[in-house]
């Protein structure tokens, strides 16, 4: 069992409106219906978010009730802001990124990721061998250290919305992610959400929201 910390869309909310249709969506001019389920299978199980600690499985020491506790106080000492997002490309796959500044959404993220660190697994061989090849020292460092290359420094706020794409798709998916609204999009981040992944390769859960700036 592995768990996250994420950012999720309040219920109700446009962002998270925006999500719940993508996800649900099973034709787009351009691209095969089995093709796009291809391109949304991973996006479809990890669920409409953000990540600011990615999976990892708790220490034999360690409890879920440690890592709520461990999120509370985090949660509590920072207010809800917003973030603005726009369609944009990372590492070859479409995601909303930032269109402003990130100043916030990087310290929140780093302090989870740091704080929670003692309370994560420690890293197998298989696990390095399976994801150091092609990792700069720094994101080396940061794997070794964290257990996740893309953190403190590396980390970048994203809402994945595809796989990797040819330039054919890329182009329709923006076609239609630019028409219902992508780059008119904000997330207002009022929470720290815990998701759970209960057994490999299932889809992700949230289990837990710990509302930002809020007493215990």
């Amino acid at each position: 069992m592995r768990y996250a910390v994420y950012f999720c869309p309040a219920e109700g909310s446009g962002l998270h409106a925006f999500g719940r249709d993508w996800l649900a969506t099973e034709t787009i001019p351009g691209i095969a219906p089995e093709r796009l389920r291809e391109l949304l299978i991973n996006v479809r199980r990890y669920g409409w978010h953000a990540t600011l600690t990615a999976p990892f499985a708790l220490a034999t020491n360690a409890s879920y009730d440690d890592l709520h506790q461990k999120l509370i106080p985090i949660a509590q000492h920072v207010e809800p802001f917003e973030l603005p997002l726009a369609l944009d490309t990372l590492g070859g796959f479409l995601a909303l990124r930032p269109s402003g500044d990130q100043t916030a959404i990087n310290n929140l993220a780093e302090r989870c990721v740091r704080e929670l660190n003692p309370l994560r697994a420690p890293l197998t061989d298989a696990a390095w061998q399976r994801r150091a090849n092609g990792l700069d020292e720094v994101e080396l460092a940061l794997f070794r250290d964290y257990g996740y290359p893309y953190v403190i420094q590396r980390y970048r706020f994203h809402m994945t919305l595809s796989a990797r794409t040819n330039n054919a798709e890329e182009q329709a998916l923006r076609e239609w992610l630019t028409e219902h609204g992508a780059d008119h999009c904000s997330a207002h981040i009022d929470a720290l959400t815990i998701s759970r992944e209960p057994a490999a390769g299932q889809p992700y859960e949230p289990i837990a929201r710990i509302p930002l700036g809020q007493p215990a």
